[in-house]
């Protein structure tokens, strides 16, 4: 097969996007349904090298619209972390699609549809956004980057956005072996594979302002003013790396599918031919100088994802500083990773939620990919999860992506921390129904879109356009921040028929027992099986455990902590933490954490 190529240099980057794919698409598109499958995969400003050009993307709207395409939609899903439309946004092409009368849209809004591969050389299926199958003709429409894992990012790997949602991952978690003779990794043959199902009309790359060095999004900008176009988005591809200067075994993805499609630059023909004097040498990630040494970090990171790297790459460009003669660390990131390795290092971190077996090993930063600044406090043990007391029997758990609230007594609390308007939460667990436990749950349910955790009877109490997860006790229910599980707690209720109860909250791998309103009771024993890290008791009296109860519930307990709660909120349960504590840490190996109202305690 012959595969042509049209190569436009020149400054007016609208105009050469028009021409470049005029060139190579002579196909009828009246009444035609038309996607530019851009490159937003991470959030940044526009015409820096990060994110396609919004001229490009104008050029090639203005030819499809000309040409009579029925519908035209521009789209793209970010990497895991980033919001897809505030990418589009930040990169200018939401704006140049709402200026011109077309759609733009988050791929992953959309349903997804799975794609058997057959002979799958790493996997046998691959969701995508049902989007891309929606559409008569797809274009892919990337910006020319070097890649620190696959060498470079072009046309060809600009599909995997086409992957829906935390399914992007699943090449960067393949267990199959090798073919024998490979020319590639792991990723380069998953690469393969999805050509199989998800290939391109057509391919316009957006070579105007590109990306050299640490890409795909730490990298230097380059401006090469180029784009160039084909109906085979493989030989585009080809003819991309000849502008960069990356020699094509240096791509393994690019040089397993192009002989698997039978592409070679022998097959190809460019206009104009003298083509490559428009290029440069790009400095490839293994090249590049991040400009930085550490005698103390070392990064074991081999086997990550482009978005782990990015992770890291910013992390050490702007938080490396602050460990400067510390203590030597090893920070583990990628699917590879083993116990062995994590045994041998010294104080080993591990970054990324591919390396989440291992948390009991390591301090864990969870991530896919992690925030730089959250694997900066894991490394300094500020990570992980904090506890806030609100004042009687409430409680907010935070984690770096979930605010949990126990029994939300607030409004009506004139020693609450803070009012109820104030607080958000994605989840809330009620105890029971009685009103100083429920308390705001409906208001801030309501306001925040949070969910309630509660036993069936007590959550009769809540309006129906509340979100609920149902649940009785010795039941358990499987979340996205965890697991909670419905404990006994001897207590009444104010619901009838229904059961007072505690929680079990397991978050970020840790294990908090919510008492709730409850007396002594001998279940408190089995407890001790779980080995709770903290253990919020009541401690107020006539109705709930008073001091002596809570002390005997801390030996059949045994957690690692203890935050008394349910005390000096009206007469009658008046009673002194301090007194609590200082009995509960001579006869047990527990320690207790006062917690004035509004104080945070960090696990």
């Amino acid at each position: 097969m012959n595969s042509f190529v049209k190569v436009i240099h020149g400054k007016q980057h609208e105009e050469n996007a028009y021409s470049a794919i005029a060139a190579v698409c002579t196909e009828p598109l009246e009444g035609k349904k038309v996607l530019l499958k851009v490159n937003t995969g991470f959030k940044g400003e526009a015409r820096t090298g990060l994110c396609t050009n919004p001229d490009v993307v104008a050029g090639l709207i203005r030819f499809f619209k000309e040409r009579g395409a029925q519908r035209i939609t521009v789209g793209d899903s970010s990497i895991v972390g980033i919001d897809s439309i505030e990418a589009l946004t930040a990169a200018g092409i939401l704006e140049v699609c709402q200026r011109l009368g077309v759609y733009c849209v988050d791929l992953n809004s959309f349903d997804p549809v799975e794609k058997k591969i057959r002979n799958g050389q790493m996997v046998d299926s691959i969701l995508f956004s049902s989007a891309l199958f929606d559409n008569d003709i797809v274009v892919t429409v990337p910006v020319v980057k070097t890649h620190m894992y696959t060498g470079a990012t072009l046309g060809i790997k600009n599909m995997k956005g086409c992957m829906y949602k935390r399914e992007k991952t699943k090449l960067h978690r393949l267990s199959k072996p090798l073919p024998e003779n490979a020319l590639g990794r792991s990723l380069d043959y998953g690469l393969l594979d999805l050509t199989t199902v998800c290939y391109a009309d057509y391919s316009v790359v957006d070579g105007t302002i590109c990306m050299e060095g640490f890409g795909p999004s730490g990298g230097t900008p380059v401006e090469l003013d180029v784009v160039l176009a084909s109906r085979e988005p493989i030989a585009a591809d080809l003819v991309a790396l000849r502008l960069m200067g990356i020699p094509l075994e240096d791509v393994g993805h690019l040089n397993i599918i192009s002989k698997a499609r039978g592409v070679s630059y022998n097959t190809i023909t460019v206009d104009p031919a003298d083509y490559e004097r428009f290029g440069r040498k790009f400095v490839t990630a293994g090249e590049a100088k991040l400009g930085i040494s550490s005698g103390t970090l070392t990064m074991e990171d081999e086997s990550a994802c482009s978005a782990c790297h990015a992770a890291l790459i910013q992390f050490l460009r702007y938080h490396l500083h602050e460990f400067e003669g510390g203590e030597p660390r090893t920070i583990f990131a990628g699917k590879d990773v083993t116990e062995e390795a994590i045994r041998a290092a010294k104080n080993p971190c591990l970054v990324g939620n591919c390396t989440v077996q291992f948390k009991e090993l390591a301090p864990f930063c969870k991530g896919c990919p992690p925030i730089p600044s959250e694997i900066t406090k894991t490394l300094k043990g500020e990570a992980g999860v904090s506890i806030r007391y609100l004042g009687h029997s409430c409680f907010q758990v935070r984690s770096k992506e979930y605010s949990i609230l126990f029994d939300p007594f607030l409004s009506h609390n004139p020693l609450a921390a803070v009012r109820a308007d104030d607080v958000t939460a994605t989840a809330i667990f009620v105890s029971h129904g009685h009103d100083d436990h429920v308390g705001d749950a409906v208001s801030i349910a309501t306001r925040c879109g949070a969910r309630v955790y509660a036993t069936v009877e007590t959550a009769s109490l809540f309006p129906q356009e509340i979100k609920l997860e149902v649940g009785q006790i010795g039941g358990a229910i499987r979340t996205d921040f965890g697991r909670v599980k419905f404990l006994p707690a001897l207590h009444g209720s104010g619901v009838a028929g229904g059961l007072a109860c505690g929680f079990l909250l397991e978050i970020e791998g840790k294990k908090i027992y919510y008492a709730g309103d409850t007396g002594l009771s001998v279940e408190m024993s089995l407890l001790a099986e779980e080995k709770i890290d903290v253990a919020l008791l009541p401690i107020g009296d006539r109705f709930t455990m008073g001091p002596e109860d809570a002390l005997r519930a801390v030996r059949m307990i045994a957690p690692k902590t203890v935050i008394p709660m349910h005390y000096n909120t009206m007469p009658p349960i008046e009673q002194d933490p301090l007194v609590f504590k200082q009995r509960v840490e001579e006869a047990t190996d527990a320690q207790v954490v006062v917690l004035d109202i509004g104080e945070i305690m960090s696990m």
